[in-house]
């Protein structure tokens, strides 16, 4: 099923809800066919009241957060944007239409089973500090390890090209600490001499040929 499909299907089934406030038996197996294990995680976000609606005062500014399993993630429904993992590395590359945040988010605004969190506009930069200050921390490393990792990744990438969690993976096994596949991309992203690209969800070393059609 196209993203266009699932977009308009997504949409209706909002649209819906917002009006009887509750997903019906119809609703449900829709939304599994369309999203699979991303809706049961967006139900349980929904029955665990993760979805959090911050509303803040006197500008009147809103952010949608959602209460993940490793941190709060922040959505921006307008632009199907999320903070997570998953947003990064599926559905950037158009492997999936949504995460399940931004589908728990959606769902939430319609059946209205989210926390609405009334605050200062003061609060408001501490919070936006506070995931600035996670997102810092999730990609240091000191710069010896991070350049022995670098090099790591390009001989590992110059005889294959691979999905970034296949490389995670190596890179774990060879005993770098690397907590994520955020991280680990973050950190190839960044090098000074530009040596890794990513195409189509697949990372190579800069003199191989990225074409993933055949995989």
């Amino acid at each position: 099923m196209s993203y266009n499909s699932e977009s308009i299907q997504l949409e209706n089934i909002c649209e819906e809800t917002s009006k009887t406030k509750q997903l019906t038996k119809t609703h449900i197996i829709w939304l599994t066919k369309l999203f699979g294990n991303r809706f049961k995680n967006a139900q349980e976000a929904l029955s665990e009241k993760k979805v959090k609606k911050y509303l803040f005062h006197p500008s009147g500014k809103v952010v949608w957060i959602v209460v993940g399993k490793k941190r709060d993630y922040q959505i921006i429904p307008l632009a199907n944007f999320c903070n997570c993992e998953d947003f990064y590395f599926r559905v950037v590359d158009n492997r999936v239409y949504l995460c399940y945040h931004l589908l728990a988010q959606k769902l939430a605004k319609a059946l209205n089973l989210y926390d609405t969190i009334e605050t200062s506009d003061e609060f408001y930069e501490q919070l936006m500090e506070k995931w600035r200050t996670v997102q810092i921390k999730e990609t240091k490393m000191p710069r010896e390890e991070l350049k022995n990792l670098r090099n790591f990744a390009k001989e590992v990438l110059s005889n294959e090209i691979m999905e970034i969690h296949q490389l995670l993976i190596k890179t774990r096994e060879a005993g770098f600490d690397v907590a994520t596949s955020k991280q680990l991309a973050t950190l190839l992203s960044t090098d000074p001499k530009k040596r890794f690209l990513r195409e189509n969800g697949f990372w190579a070393f800069k003199n191989l040929d990225v074409n993933t059609s055949s995989n």
